[in-house]
């Protein structure tokens, strides 16, 4: 994703050259508490790789699908892939505490 010619494991899920730009997460649009963003997939990602998107109102604490601060709003993650992109929709349970979300994506070596 970052043209740094070093393979890691958010790459190998996209499906990226670690050598070549790659814009992550793109398309991002947001309407009342739904956010739809995209990224490439991978059409055969490595078997021991797991995928999973985070959010975060603060950039310091962050939270996995149907999470979310004590006593706050939670944010939940679906995931459609055609071919090789994959669609994501975050969907708040509530505006209070989700005006503004930071989104990621990551992976987990199984």
């Amino acid at each position: 994703m970052d043209g740094d010619n070093l393979s890691n494991g958010v790459e190998a899920w996209f499906g990226s050259h670690p050598g070549q730009f790659n814009s992550g997460l793109a398309n991002i649009s947001s309407n009342g508490l739904i956010t739809t963003f995209t990224h490439p997939q991978n059409a055969s990602p490595p078997d021991d790789l797991t995928g999973r998107y985070e959010w975060s109102p603060n950039l310091t604490h962050w939270y996995l699908s149907g999470t979310g601060p004590a006593g706050g709003a939670t944010v939940t993650f679906s995931a459609t892939t055609t071919g090789t992109t994959t669609t994501v929709t975050a969907t708040a349970s509530a505006s209070e505490g989700t005006e503004r979300i930071f989104l990621r994506a990551g992976v987990s070596q199984d």
